[in-house]
């Protein structure tokens, strides 16, 4: 099968479909282990936030006049802005796990992909390059 870049309209990959699929499927997993990972660094911005807040309440009133508040404006601005920037990263990554989901279903029905060809964006071809150097497929 030929992957032909979308962009420049050429020739980047000449790969069997069994190998083009299981490099999809690699890819897919090593996305999916993206939105994972960042969704446990949400997770621990939380627990580390609530854990401020419990020894916040725990103080004194006098103690807590002194101390301050230990999530000022500035740290809820700049963890707003990190969250939200997190979810925008991670419905981008489940936007091209979409975009896998889609190519491997034109390689499984072959008689929707015209003179064993298929087009993929720039950056899917990089990834399934890097991951094939690395899985020597």
């Amino acid at each position: 099968m030929l992957v032909i870049d979308e962009v420049y309209h050429h020739t980047a990959l000449q790969i069997s479909s069994s190998d083009l699929l299981y490099l999809i499927q690699q890819l897919k997993v090593k996305k999916e282990n993206e939105i994972e990972t960042l969704k446990h660094k949400i997770e621990q911005f939380e627990q580390k936030k609530r854990a401020e807040e419990v020894a916040y309440q725990s103080l004194s009133t006098v103690r807590k006049w002194f101390a301050g508040r230990p999530a000022s404006h500035h740290q809820a601005v700049e963890y707003m802005v990190q969250v939200k920037e997190r979810f925008r990263k991670m419905e981008q990554i489940r936007r091209r796990i979409r975009e896998l989901d889609r190519i491997a279903e034109r390689i499984k029905h072959p008689d929707s992909i015209e003179r064993d060809e298929i087009e993929l964006a720039p950056e899917t071809i990089r990834e399934i390059r890097q991951l094939r150097e690395t899985e020597d497929v």
